[in-house]
């Protein structure tokens, strides 16, 4: 007497493993995608966070020790608020994790501890091969997304 159960969990365990194996083999692509065009993406950005901190220097009429860039090592860049409240934040991206590593530093006054949020934006890559940051539900499409979100609490800090 045939057990038809049998050969349904079969095929389900058949089903299932190539599932694992489409899902191993996509990871190893994204990840591999990430080592060689994430180095570009975040370049970029280090580039353009430069560029929107020199913009908003001349815009603001501010001295340059007032808002300080600094480029760090392997991608990773710190933009500083000089002025109560200061306002400090770090990004530095992991590769290897698949994440863009960010610590945001606030003091509002001298009387006041430092506050600190960590955060992180994930690097994923779409069905075209692109990087896309995202953080928590939401992707960022454009680069302008990324900056205005990151530079936004450094520059215009809302007073508490």
């Amino acid at each position: 007497m045939a057990h038809d159960w049998i050969d349904e969990g079969l095929r389900q365990m058949r089903e299932r493993e190539e599932q694992h194996r489409l899902a191993s083999e996509r990871r190893l692509h994204q990840t591999a995608v990430i080592k060689e065009k994430g180095p570009d993406l975040m370049r970029r950005l280090v580039a353009e966070v430069g560029t929107v901190v020199d913009e908003y220097r001349q815009r603001a009429r501010l001295g340059s020790n007032q808002i300080e860039f600094e480029v760090l090592p392997r991608e990773g860049f710190c933009v500083t608020r000089a002025t109560f409240p200061r306002v400090r934040l770090e990004c530095r991206p992991g590769y290897e994790t698949q994440v863009v590593y960010c610590n945001m530093t606030r003091t509002d006054n001298h009387e006041s501890a430092a506050q600190e949020l960590v955060f992180s934006l994930g690097i994923t890559v779409d069905e075209s091969d692109k990087i896309v940051l995202r953080h928590e539900t939401g992707a960022f499409q454009t680069v302008d997304e990324v900056l205005e979100f990151l530079l936004k609490p450094v520059l215009f800090p809302a007073f508490n």
